[in-house]
């Protein structure tokens, strides 16, 4: 004890983080009573990297020049993400017709810019670092360029700390990847602090369902190391308390930030005295194709939720070809040069013979992405995994992105934005609202940024945030007419 008390400031640090990380993982399991009778909430993203088939040209749907409206110069002139219609009647657009089941939990919301990414830009509409970096945080960058890097968290991060205080988990979040082409991963952790999804569903699966079975309990082996850590911990804690009157006031706070995060362990752990009830996934032997792995991820991730092992999860699609889905293969080893071509394929175009082609090749690459969305709702929908009464879908939010609304130009005007789910009855669904207020149908005008979207979902999970990310939007607060 001597010798550690006298050893200086960086060993007794040392020693006692030591003793924290080499704490084993900690076992957390479903089943936990609801907070004031309110079922948990989750927040889900699926971003897929490489934009979508949009019109939209710096700034005004079918553009100027090659970009005209009747679709006859160099621009494709096609746009199949938003719906059809112009009302706030959601009526599927040919993306999202999987989708259609469940119309009634969705919302599609057009005129929401990443004006971050915009007037951060070197190309003052976007840019593929730029509009990256900035498409889930809204926040200021250094680097605009394809090295951009955020100086703020992603929205995903920001609740997975609140609702691991609120709704102990395993997992505060899970990130898994469909691998691939793309400008670097649009998650963060903190200012340059880029998180990295796992590719490998049979590494996440043997990470996340550590102790669970299908035999609906835990393992006995999982009970004993349970308990051992525990006792671990308990260990710990006291060791702590022993030094907090032999250090110096600057080492007491980080002992005690220290202690406040075991206390929650502790706290964490105190509920755990019911058993894991769920069914882990079956099949998890990937052969490294993203047309196998994206629907294991997919099957992982809703497996996680039933089960009570996260809050939060995120799914990540590279900009990849996909032949499997359909189409024609143009011979391409990256996504993003298919959507190059679409500068060229109108009726006056260099390459206007390729059109139907290019649309089969798109539209097909874009509906299997579309595919997993289905798949993650399906699953977060079934009536037999019911939450005081409702799906896990209904007290969730899915967050449906990407960086682009037209890759060819990499435009970050009008993100494309999906929601599945209200969060627990706080968003209406079954809508389509449009924020672009051009009297012009060819123009295009917006005040609404993702900044007011994600302050809108703080709020929505009980937040009572009035800004979120830069400065750069032109208002703050929630977006208008969501709950």
């Amino acid at each position: 004890m001597k010798d550690l008390m006298h050893s200086g400031r960086r060993a007794f640090l040392c020693g006692l983080g030591g003793a924290v990380v080499a704490l084993p993982l900690l076992e957390y399991t479903h089943g936990r009573a609801f907070a004031g009778g309110l079922a948990p909430k989750r927040f889900l993203t699926v971003f897929e990297h490489g934009g979508t088939i949009s019109n939209m040209y710096r700034g005004w749907p079918n553009g100027d020049g090659g970009w005209r409206a009747d679709g006859r110069g160099e621009g494709h002139g096609l746009d199949h993400w938003h719906p059809i219609g112009t009302g706030e009647t959601l009526q599927l657009g040919a993306i999202h017709e999987s989708l259609a089941p469940w119309t009634s939990k969705l919302l599609v919301l057009t005129g929401i810019d990443n004006v971050a990414g915009v007037q951060q830009s070197q190309y003052a509409d976007g840019g593929h670092g730029t509009a990256n970096v900035t498409s889930l945080t809204a926040a200021d960058i250094v680097d605009a360029g394809d090295d951009a890097m955020s100086l703020g968290p992603s929205i995903d991060h920001v609740l997975a700390e609140r609702l691991a205080v609120l709704q102990p988990t395993r997992f505060s979040r899970i990130h898994l990847s469909v691998d691939g082409h793309q400008y670097g991963s649009p998650y963060f952790r903190a200012a340059r602090e880029r998180v990295w999804g796992e590719a490998d569903p049979r590494v996440a699966f043997d990470s996340i369902f550590e102790g669970v079975t299908s035999s609906g309990g835990p393992d006995p082996a999982f009970l004993r190391r349970q308990a051992r850590r525990r006792s671990v911990l308990d260990g710990v804690l006291d060791g702590f308390e022993r030094f907090r009157g032999r250090v110096s006031a600057a080492d007491l706070r980080t002992v005690d930030a220290h202690l406040e995060h075991l206390r929650a362990l502790e706290r964490e752990l105190e509920s755990l005295e019911m058993p894991i009830m769920c069914m882990p996934p079956e099949g998890t032997d990937a052969s490294g194709r993203a047309d196998v792995i994206g629907p294991l991820h997919v099957r992982i991730i809703v497996a996680a939720l039933r089960c009570g092992l996260t809050n939060v999860a995120n799914l990540e699609i590279a900009d990849i070809i996909t032949p499997w889905a359909g189409g024609t293969d143009w011979g391409y080893e990256i996504g993003h040069s298919l959507h190059h071509y679409a500068r060229e394929i109108g009726p006056e175009g260099p390459s206007a013979s390729m059109h139907d082609q290019w649309v089969e090749e798109m539209l097909a690459n874009r509906r299997w992405r579309m595919s997993l969305v289905r798949e993650l709702i399906e699953g977060l929908d079934d009536p037999a995994f019911l939450e005081g009464g409702a799906t896990l879908l209904d007290n969730s939010l899915v967050l449906a992105t990407s960086e682009f609304s037209n890759g060819a130009a990499h435009i970050a005007y009008n993100q494309p934005i999906l929601l599945a789910g209200s969060a627990g009855g706080v968003f209406r669904t079954g809508r389509h609202l449009a924020f672009d207020t051009a009297p012009d149908p060819l123009e295009y005008t917006s005040r609404e940024s993702t900044h007011n979207l994600f302050t809108s979902i703080l709020q929505a999970f009980g937040g009572t945030d009035e800004h979120f990310g830069s400065d750069h939007a032109i208002h703050q607060g929630p977006l208008p007419g969501l709950t």
